[in-house]
């Protein structure tokens, strides 16, 4: 299962597990945070978004914050 998220202006594809650069969120270190899924695929198929697939958000933890 995959998901293509978007957040900073920018699209990515992401899977349970994945760390994943993104630009500065603001949100402090440990923090869950959620992002927009404009795809979703897995074992029920495909679901694309008009534009963000209704009633999906992927979560991650803050671990880091740096400049780049």
């Amino acid at each position: 299962m995959y998901a293509i998220i978007r957040t900073g202006g920018k699209q990515y594809k992401v899977a349970v597990g994945d760390e994943v650069l993104v630009e500065k969120l603001d949100a402090e270190i440990g923090a869950e945070v959620a992002f927009e899924v404009l795809m979703l695929c897995g074992e029920e198929g495909v679901q694309v978004g008009k534009p963000v697939v209704a009633g999906v958000a992927a979560k991650g933890e803050v671990v880091e914050q740096g400049k780049g």
